[in-house]
């Protein structure tokens, strides 16, 4: 069994208060569980409008499954309008 976790923080030039994040993030975090079947929650930056950090976990029977589908989704995040990404890291246990 692996664990595979991707952390991600974003910067949203486009986003002035929070409701304004929001409606540019929840597409996408509802997108990436839908298509990916992964836990995401965000780890950093509630109260900014202008950052979040997201992490995402997955459970798989090999690491090499979960290198990819963490690869999938920071390809998938790095395509997202309105979010740059600022830095990014994996870990596969």
């Amino acid at each position: 069994m692996s664990i595979g976790v991707l952390k991600v923080k974003f910067i949203i030039p486009g986003a002035s208060s929070l409701k304004e994040k929001r409606s540019i993030l929840q597409p996408f975090i509802h997108r990436i569980r839908n298509n990916y079947n992964i836990s995401i929650n965000e780890l950093d930056g509630e109260n900014d409008p202008g950052t979040a950090t997201l992490g995402f976990a997955h459970i798989a029977k090999s690491s090499d499954l979960n290198h990819k589908k963490m690869a999938q989704i920071a390809d998938e995040a790095a395509k997202v309008k309105n979010l740059q990404i600022e830095r990014q890291s994996t870990e596969v246990i």
